[in-house]
């Protein structure tokens, strides 16, 4: 299946807060309903006919957790964590929109409000690949549907179906007596999704993440680089203070690394990809990179 981008769900995420405007309108009356989402509904007389890109997503806390979610669903990375508070929130946010809108036409039913919506979507992978982190050794057992498994696996619903109908070794082993829902147990999921070519583990390791990697490959200054530096130094330390003590730098040099300002040494950036456990020859080749451009225009710039 095709994933949608991070910008698409954004969009619909703004036309779910028009639905709930309209929602405070029916409800409250228009002064409550323009104080919620920031304007007024317009000549039509209703939200959903207004244009998604009217609305400011900074107004709305949620969008922060959508934003972390669409990465953690489907770009998982050391980078890209999620508490299990945000997890509860996009789940509980989304059973609480609307189911219909408009108030004139008698109500619309909109894609969003549908399994297929976008924010439903990511919210439902964002559960699911909680659930699939924890090893299920605990008091709380986490099995799986049908529809989580297809989301983790990047298939389709029938795709997994059919897999619980395969009885040979590559077949899904479904919980016996489980039906609507069909459930997996959590070691029989991790199993089979192991073996889907379009599941994405989440990774163990720097070393081992491939958003981060790419993420390092994309950098293109040495401010962006010391922000990456400074994001794993908090996971590899608890904390950039901890990190002169344990690499024996001083408190200088580590804050050059931070905020860009650094002097290249190779022997520094050699050790420093070694403690924070990412690629070291990239690491190397991407802070000399960086640091010749920085060097470079602040001597174009200085030039009478």
């Amino acid at each position: 299946m095709t994933r949608f981008v991070k910008t698409e769900m954004l969009d619909e995420l703004r036309t779910i807060f028009l639905f709930e405007a309209d929602h405070l309108l029916m409800g409250a009356g228009p002064e409550m309903a323009e104080r919620f989402v920031g304007f007024e509904p317009g000549d039509a007389g209703e939200y959903c006919h207004r244009s998604p890109a009217d609305v400011d997503l900074s107004r709305f806390q949620i969008t922060t957790a959508f934003n972390a979610g669409y990465d953690y669903a489907f770009r998982p990375s050391v980078m890209n964590t999620l508490g299990e508070g945000e997890v509860q929130d996009l789940h509980v946010f989304m059973l609480g929109t609307p189911r219909a809108g408009g108030i004139g036409s008698g109500g619309e039913t909109h894609a969003f409000m549908t399994q297929s919506g976008l924010c439903q979507t990511v919210a439902d992978t964002v559960l699911a690949r909680w659930k699939l982190e924890w090893d299920g050794s605990g008091t709380a057992v986490h099995d799986f549907t049908t529809r989580e498994l297809a989301l983790l696996a990047d298939m389709t619903e029938g795709a997994v179906r059919n897999a619980l109908a395969d009885k040979s070794d590559s077949g899904l082993r479904a919980i016996p007596g489980t039906k609507n829902p069909v459930m997996v147990e959590h070691a029989e999921a991790m199993r089979w999704l192991k073996g889907r070519r379009g599941f994405i583990p989440t990774p163990g390791r720097a070393s081992e993440d491939r958003f981060l990697t790419e993420h390092l490959q994309s950098v293109q200054s040495a401010e962006a680089l010391g922000h990456l530096i400074g994001r794993r130094l908090w996971d590899t330390f608890g904390s950039p203070d901890k990190a002169p003590a344990a690499l024996a730098w001083t408190v200088a040099d580590m804050d050059g690394w931070q905020i860009g300002t650094q002097t290249f040494r190779e022997d520094q950036a050699r050790q420093l990809a070694q403690a924070l456990d990412m690629d070291v020859p990239l690491f190397v080749g991407k802070a000399l990179e960086v640091t010749l451009r920085r060097d470079l225009s602040s001597a174009k710039g200085g030039r009478s």
